[in-house]
């Protein structure tokens, strides 16, 4: 089975027929908010797909999943794998953001202003930005 050319989150790449299917699957999962299924998925297609280009993306699903059942640790990792490998993805100010909703849950408001800081700096014009300025502006 040949790959396919795939445009997804902004970037092109190719991925077998099977990987594409996969993933579109584990979305469907996330949209019938069934989070615990989904962060099964992802993390199955993650571990069956680790060079994907959809690596980014099932980053930031996996991560909003596990947030949605609760699993804060694992979804600063997920997120925090995301930003760190990939600081240019359209996602990346998302799960910043995320991060920083995380922290807020952990009960550690330090690391959460500094994410929103470091949200601010590196993604000035993004959206999730400005949810931050005003975050920032609240926390003072």
């Amino acid at each position: 089975v040949e790959p396919v050319q795939i445009t997804h989150d902004g970037q092109s790449f190719t991925a077998l027929p099977a990987e594409q299917r996969e993933f579109e699957d584990a979305l469907a999962v996330l949209r019938r908010a069934d989070f615990a299924g989904a962060a099964s998925a992802f993390s199955a297609f993650l571990g069956k797909y680790p060079s994907s280009g959809y690596l980014p993306s099932a980053l930031y699903w996996l991560g909003n999943a596990q947030y949605a059942t609760k699993a804060y640790k694992e979804a600063l990792e997920s997120h925090g794998r995301l930003a760190g490998r990939f600081p240019q993805h359209m996602r990346t100010p998302e799960a910043m953001l995320a991060m920083a909703n995380t922290h807020t849950e952990l009960k550690d408001p330090r690391a959460s202003r500094r994410t929103l800081e470091d949200l601010v700096k590196a993604h000035p014009q993004s959206e999730a930005a400005s949810v931050a300025r005003e975050r920032l502006s609240r926390m003072r």
